[in-house]
């Protein structure tokens, strides 16, 4: 359960002026909405902007927060926004991981492979090369092929007009000829057929719980070399990335309203008109809304399923959510030394061979799960190596569906409580097995997030934790518009993550602004504006 602490997000406080009329109203404040409202303040002079929050504190899914003297994380890594941050003002110290990005544990019946990888493509491509030399050729090609592909989508516009769509086959030949190739073909179409190597290689597919078969081919090889260039996270707890985003919205006359629930995005006339906040009588209009809210809520009950046409209606009824998450957050006593038990890195992944996702995934569609001794994928991730704070470790088992757990949680409290106990102790006994001998012996404080837990803070139906799943039937032209059937209403959702967070603020911004800030493009190139 995620609730207020005493970090740094607390110091945030709402500081809207009750106006009735603002220029944009931007629905959350995540990641997603409070890079939107940072990137059009900075590029506006003297629009009135308002951020509504039905948390008491931003940030969304990256937080932090507190139980009994210990502090918990929900995110893992920050990957390579430097750039963008600099463009913002924004300064958070951050730890660079250059050596190791991932210890990375396979798991095949009694044995166990072990995988380090590298930061760095160039440095992942030469141990890809050791470790498998008899692909080394095939390796060296697929990771140049998927270096420049991921170049060619700079060039790519987020909107494209009938003058770009004619250009891009020119400008960049290998995002079209991959734009309905999975990560699985990809793999193929470079003959890669080894059952390690390929381990290996869809991790990065397995990150938001998709399969290789149905993931992106574009989006899985942009995660791999967005996160793995330059790594990093915060010095202090993560929560003071977004403390840092809404200060700094703040300081550039934007407005912060947090316990204010949006019940409805109003609309006259087939346009948007404003915003009513639960409790509130009046309206509070505006001439944009931003909404940065699961799709599903936004659409079709805060807007209403009358105000939309029937093939967007199609089109948002046969959207796949990413998976939700079992999440174990531990609190550790003294008598364990973390630091020598090599867990100092982003990521620490164990995991069962090959189909594993693909089992995971199925049964995440069916709304369960399939994890057990013989399939299962976790994540190991001890921030507190990082912080200096006291011994604690993150469990984290993707995918895993809603299946009961709604019910349970309203209807049957006890059996939620043991359910909880009972996929905490599974993760446990994973941890203590691949990477923490004796974890057990040494637990303080036990503090468990279902997938019912993550419904219930961000509002999703399904507690997605990634928003929209990365399918290949999903991502470019075929992902859900950022410019809704409802005028001056946009839904940026580029991709899931702290980079596809600031990505989709980036976007919509550019998109409202007519290209004048980012040119159109679909990644971040700024137009020569100076920083404020």
């Amino acid at each position: 359960m995620m609730e207020k602490t005493a970090l740094a997000k607390q110091g945030i406080r709402s500081n809207d002026t009750g106006r009735p009329a603002y220029d944009l109203v931007i629905i959350g404040a995540g990641i997603s909405g409070l890079s939107t409202g940072l990137m059009w303040l900075k590029n506006t002079q003297g629009k009135k902007t308002l951020i509504v929050e039905k948390n008491p504190y931003p940030g969304g899914y990256v937080t932090a927060y507190e139980r009994n003297g210990y502090v918990f994380e929900t995110t893992q890594l920050f990957p390579d926004i430097v750039n963008i941050l600099d463009y913002l003002g924004l300064e958070v110290p951050l730890k660079p991981f250059p050596g190791t990005f991932m210890r990375r544990l396979v798991v095949h019946g009694n044995g166990v492979t072990e995988y380090r990888i590298p930061a760095g493509v160039e440095n992942f491509t030469v141990y890809l090369c050791e470790q498998f030399p008899g692909d080394a050729a095939k390796i060296r090609k697929l990771m140049a092929y998927s270096v420049e592909m991921f170049a060619q989508v700079r060039k790519l516009k987020a909107l494209p007009t009938l003058g770009d769509m004619l250009t891009t086959p020119f400008a960049a030949p290998k995002v079209v000829a991959n734009l309905n190739r999975t990560y699985a073909g990809l793999l193929d179409r470079f003959r890669i057929t080894d059952d390690r190597l390929r381990e290996v290689l869809e991790t990065f597919s397995s990150f938001s719980g998709v399969p290789s078969a149905r993931a992106s081919a574009i989006l899985t090889a942009g995660a791999m070399l967005s996160s793995m260039a330059r790594c990093y996270r915060p010095y202090g707890f993560f929560d003071t990335f977004p403390a840092a985003m809404a200060r700094r919205f703040q300081e550039l006359g934007g407005e912060i309203r947090l316990r204010a629930e949006v019940e409805r995005i109003v609309v006259e006339n087939g346009r948007v008109a404003g915003v009513r906040v639960k409790g509130d009588e009046p309206v509070i209009r505006a001439e944009r809304v931003v909404t940065t809210v699961d799709p599903m809520v936004a659409m079709r009950r805060l807007v209403g399923e009358e105000h939309l046409p029937p093939k967007y209606l199609d089109r948002l009824k046969g959207i796949v959510m990413s998976p939700s998450s079992l999440n174990v957050a531990l609190g550790l006593d003294d008598g364990i030394d973390l630091a020598r038990l090599d867990l100092d890195y982003p990521y620490n992944v164990v995991s069962t061979g090959r189909g594993t996702t693909e089992r995971l995934f199925d049964a995440f569609l069916e709304g369960g799960n399939a994890f057990s001794p013989e399939c299962f994928h976790m994540a190991v991730i001890c921030p507190s190596l990082t912080t200096g704070a006291k011994n604690t470790v993150t469990l984290r088992g993707v995918p895993f569906g809603i299946g009961d757990w709604l019910s349970w949680r309203q209807k049957d409290p006890g059996r939620y409580q043991a359910e909880k106990e009972r996929w905490a102790e599974f993760f446990i006994g994973i941890a203590e097995k691949y990477f923490i001998p004796d974890l057990s012996r040494h637990i303080v404080v036990k503090d468990i997030a279902t997938p019912a837990t993550y419904a219930r803070y961000s509002g999703s139906p399904t507690g997605s934790i990634y928003d929209m799943a990365a399918l290949v039937t999903q991502f470019g032209p075929k992902r859900l518009p950022m410019k809704t059937p409802v005028a001056n209403l946009y839904q940026p959702k580029f991709a899931h993550g702290l980079y596809g967070g600031m990505m989709n603020g980036v976007q919509v911004v550019d998109l409202m602004l007519d290209r004048a800030f980012n040119g159109g493009n679909s990644l971040f190139n700024p137009q020569g504006r100076p920083a404020a």
